[in-house]
């Protein structure tokens, strides 16, 4: 066998083994991507009942027949929470 055939069969060698080796690995690699991507689609779904519970509760609260004051903090507080929920799901969606 001449030094060009080993150096071919070497590369060969060489060439096959990584391909059996990163096969599995980019397999595992869109495995991951996919899990990811669903589990990014469940926690976007859960924080829009979140908001969708945040905005209603708000609404609940400024109906209330209870002191204004309590109200008025009340439906404050809530607008702060659902506003930086607003926040957190807008970066979420942009990812």
């Amino acid at each position: 066998m001449s030094r060009t055939d080993e150096v071919h069969r070497i590369t060969e060698n060489v060439y096959k083994s990584i391909m059996e080796q990163f096969n599995p690995c980019l397999r595992n690699f869109v495995a991951m991507g996919k899990t990811y991507e669903k589990a990014l689609s469940s926690v976007t779904f859960a924080a829009k009942g979140y908001f969708d519970a945040l905005v209603r509760m708000g609404e609940l609260a400024s109906e209330s027949h209870g002191s204004k004051d309590l109200e008025e903090a009340a439906w404050d507080v809530l607008f702060q929470m659902a506003e930086v929920h607003r926040q957190i799901q807008m970066q979420l969606e942009d990812m």
